[in-house]
């Protein structure tokens, strides 16, 4: 028995086994614009992906933002919001891999900034009231204080 065992086994470890890796469904095509500081964009993939990565590139072809994206009926959307204007570029695949299709997009406003900075005014209002009710109570516990001396 322990023959037919360790020839079972030596049959399994020498014969070789083929594994096919399962092929990533391809994204098709990408589409992106720009409105305001928002640039959007859809795209389409083949049957069976369930979601897609979505990376944002500035002009210097850093990455500057990643999403993902699921897919229904073999189409996707989502969104990036961006600080400054310039030419940016939407790459995207399959989530678990496969061939890049992207897309060029320019943003032609940047991010308002405020006009005045913030001052704090609410955080200083809680300190005042705070402190109010502190020497409130103070005072408060003294007169207590004396009125039960005097009893």
């Amino acid at each position: 028995m322990k023959k037919v065992s360790l020839l079972i086994l030596t049959i399994l470890f020498v014969l070789p086994i083929t594994v096919k890796a399962a092929s990533n469904p391809k994204v098709l095509t990408v589409e992106a614009s720009a409105k305001g500081t928002t640039i959007n964009y859809n795209g389409t993939t083949e049957e069976d992906s369930h979601a897609v990565m979505c990376k944002l590139y500035d002009s210097k072809n850093e990455e500057v933002d990643l999403l993902s994206s699921a897919v229904e009926n073999k189409e996707f959307t989502g969104s990036f919001t961006v600080k400054e204007k310039g030419d940016y570029k939407v790459a995207c695949a399959n989530y678990e891999g496969g061939e890049i299709q992207s897309a060029k997009v320019t943003v032609t406003e940047s991010a308002k900034e405020k006009n005045n900075p913030d001052t704090y005014d609410a955080g200083i209002l809680v300190y005042i009231v705070l402190i109010v009710f502190a020497v409130i109570g103070i005072i408060w516990l003294v007169v207590y204080k004396k009125k039960s001396k005097n009893k």
